[in-house]
């Protein structure tokens, strides 16, 4: 291993010791799976921290034009969207509303989920 490897595995170890999910993709094979009992073999497997996804507000182009909106506190008031709005618009959406782009069946957050690392 590199200088650079040994600090990344070091810091992928301390996060399972911490408690946090670790996964391990066989080389050769595709796709990773959650470990809870790694074998650290570090030849044979690459380990990661496993990935969180976090919501973020609706960029311009994201905003689902067409889509039912509706309060969170208070479900019986909703409207169509009909505009993208401006950044602070889109923060009120973000923390205040859901959306549903199938006439009020399902209701989703007013944002995009993405996977940190």
């Amino acid at each position: 291993m590199t200088k650079e490897q040994t600090i990344e595995a070091i810091r992928v170890m301390q996060a399972f010791v911490d408690g946090k999910e670790v996964e391990v993709l066989h080389r050769g094979l595709e796709g990773s799976v959650t470990t809870t009992n790694p074998s650290w073999n570090w030849t044979n497997c690459f380990f990661r921290i496993k990935p969180t996804a976090t919501l973020r507000p609706w960029n311009s182009d994201e905003v689902p034009l067409g889509a039912w909106m509706r309060v969170k506190l208070d479900p019986k008031y909703r409207w169509l969207l009909f505009n993208v709005g401006n950044d602070d618009a889109r923060r009120i959406f973000f923390l205040d509303n859901e959306h549903s782009i199938d006439k009020g069946v399902t209701w989703n957050p007013c944002g995009v989920m993405e996977e940190s690392k």
